[in-house]
């Protein structure tokens, strides 16, 4: 008997350890065979090919430049754990990632030996966190290519290198947004010779990445891709579009003085460490929306500006183009990675008894000074809706409600305005996630040894049931070994309905044979999926409340009011 399993186990690793040329533009590259964790469906994985030239030297801060050909063929078949650089998540003033990082991941069911075959859909996956961290080598095709659907996963600049324009007039800017449309446009040129069809292309990203696809919509490069899936994310997030970058230009520069350092030629790590410093922490807590210091910006109209039109006139401008099928939704407490310090120390929120420093899910309107009558008939309305008017260490439930609610009220308005400009035979599908299970990374990390008692998942925990997530391995591996396991079950529900999103436009089509039936969001709001254990379908009502009373605060207090722009109060 364990002859025959060691002679099993032999010939099935000759058989996934294959090979397989393929010819694309710039040249031939080898890639290699795997086998998905579940129904061990054998596909092919080319990892760490070139979109563009790497943005190093000359190139550095400077909009992607073509790859060109390559001599040989280049070898694709390696594992790649790429990441262009960012601060390290856990080691403070440490360096993750490089600044050669334009690759992308390419995962087929197989690849076509003839020109009649019917091309597969394509997924391209796009991973982002608070627009400073991405990280796509860790999600993994497996559920998606059981479902018979191709992966694409992108590395694009993030942080100070993806968004820093040198000066005022140089014309490159937004250079992690042009990085995904280069890549975009590689995929568009190559993926036939992968299985896939150029024609029917997702574009899917949670996060911040699902904030750069709606951006993305406003602009030319819409072309390039047909459906949308956006994960706790849009264009309305309070993060973006806050300045030109000119005073965390200068204040990036003085840090790197202080080391006698110049932005052409510091070292990545020193470029990194310097902007995490960019605010001071007064600063920080005073700000009255989520500070990130190098996110998109408005460019002005050249042959080299990408985003032009703000996200305020994205009605408008969608009104004149054609509106593509959507597929996005929210985690029911959105905000546990961001408020971490007060999971941990509730007492914490005891410093808010006095002066309630509030932040709004807007990025536009009035920035209030903290004396003011009008800042303090804000708090007390916000303290009011979330806390009844008092916060105390054990306001922690309601903390994380307020905080999750600013994360979500820029996702609802959004589906709001997408709603009203739906066309003939095209869809909305709207989920809410809150399935507590074992690879809710997100949450678990968050939360670590405190004994916190938190309802609801965080940004992200979503994830790991539609791709595979590599630190997770152990857990997948444990569930092929069990009958019956709902992480599993819930894994394959939402696979199949993301696949079936990208192939038909329609999450859970005529053809679908599972349990539940996803129909489309209705004008009033209703039929939105909630994946918990079982999945239902629920109204919108909840949300309808949020978004009503954020409105209030916006027409009330920051609506037309004549105020300075945010750098103006440092």
């Amino acid at each position: 008997m364990y002859r025959e399993v060691y002679v099993f186990f032999v010939l099935f690793s000759r058989v996934i350890s294959y090979n397989i040329e393929v010819t694309v533009k710039q040249g031939k590259l080898i890639g290699h065979r795997e086998a998905t964790v579940f129904d061990k469906r054998l596909y092919f994985v080319f990892y760490g090919v070139p979109y563009a030239k790497p943005p190093i030297g000359r190139l550095r801060f400077k909009d992607p430049q073509p790859e060109p050909k390559w001599e040989g063929i280049y070898d694709a078949s390696t594992e790649f754990h790429g990441a262009c650089a960012q601060a390290h998540i856990v080691h403070k003033h440490g360096l993750f990632g490089a600044e050669d990082c334009l690759y992308l991941n390419i995962y087929t069911p197989a690849i076509p030996k003839t020109e009649d075959v019917v091309l597969k859909p394509v997924i391209v996956w796009l991973h982002g966190y608070a627009f400073t961290s991405s990280f796509s080598h860790i999600h993994g095709a497996d559920f998606l290519i059981d479902n018979d659907v191709v992966l694409v996963t992108i590395t694009h600049r993030v942080g100070v290198f993806g968004f820093l324009k040198i000066n005022d007039d140089d014309p490159h800017a937004n250079m992690g947004l042009k990085d995904i449309v280069m890549a975009l446009k590689w995929i568009r040129r190559n993926i036939k010779q992968f299985g896939g069809n150029k024609d029917n292309i997702t574009l899917m990203g949670s996060n911040s990445a699902a904030t750069f696809i709606s951006l993305l919509l406003l602009t030319e490069a819409s072309k390039l891709f047909s459906k949308i899936i956006l994960q706790s994310g849009t264009l309305y997030s309070a993060s973006i579009l806050q300045g030109d970058h000119k005073l965390e230009r200068e204040r990036l520069k003085q840090e790197l003085h202080k080391k006698s350092l110049i932005l052409s030629k510091a070292l990545t790590k020193d470029i990194v460490d310097a902007s995490q410093k960019i605010y001071t922490r007064s600063e920080v807590e005073n700000f009255q929306r989520p500070v990130v210091p190098f996110t998109p910006i408005l460019e002005p109209t050249s042959n080299k500006s990408l985003l032009t039109k703000s996200p305020k006139d994205f009605f408008d401008i969608m009104k004149r183009k054609k509106i593509k099928p959507l597929l996005m939704g929210f985690n029911t407490q959105e905000s546990i990675s961001e408020v971490i310090p007060f999971i941990h120390n509730p007492y914490y929120l005891r410093l808010f008894r006095k002066i309630f420093k509030y932040m709004v899910p807007f990025h536009d309107g009035c920035s209030y000074n903290t004396t003011s009558q009008q800042y303090t008939r804000i708090s007390e309305e916000i303290k009011e809706r979330y806390f009844k008017g008092d916060i105390t260490e054990k306001s922690l439930e309601s903390f994380l409600r307020y905080t999750s609610d600013l994360i979500k009220y820029p996702i609802i308005k959004f589906l709001n305005i997408y709603l009203k400009l739906i066309k003939a035979n095209t869809k909305i599908f709207t989920y809410k996630f809150d399935y507590r299970g074992s690879l809710n990374a997100v949450k678990a990390t968050s939360i670590g040894m405190s004994n916190a008692k938190i309802k609801g998942v965080a940004t992200g925990d979503e994830i790991c049931y539609v791709l595979k997530c590599e630190p997770l391995w152990e857990d997948y591996v444990k569930m092929t070994r069990e009958e019956v396991n709902t992480d599993k079950t819930v894994i394959k529900e939402m696979s199949i309905m993301w696949a079936n999103f990208a192939k038909y436009g329609d999450p859970t089509p005529a053809n679908y044979v599972g349990n539940t039936t996803w129909p489309p969001m209705s004008a009033d709001g209703s039929n939105v999926l909630l994946i918990r254990r079982t999945f239902k379908t629920i109204d919108f009502r909840a949300e309808t409340i949020i978004y009503r009373f954020w409105n209030h605060i916006y027409d009330r207090f920051y609506q037309d009011h004549h105020c300075k722009p945010k750098h103006d109060e440092l």
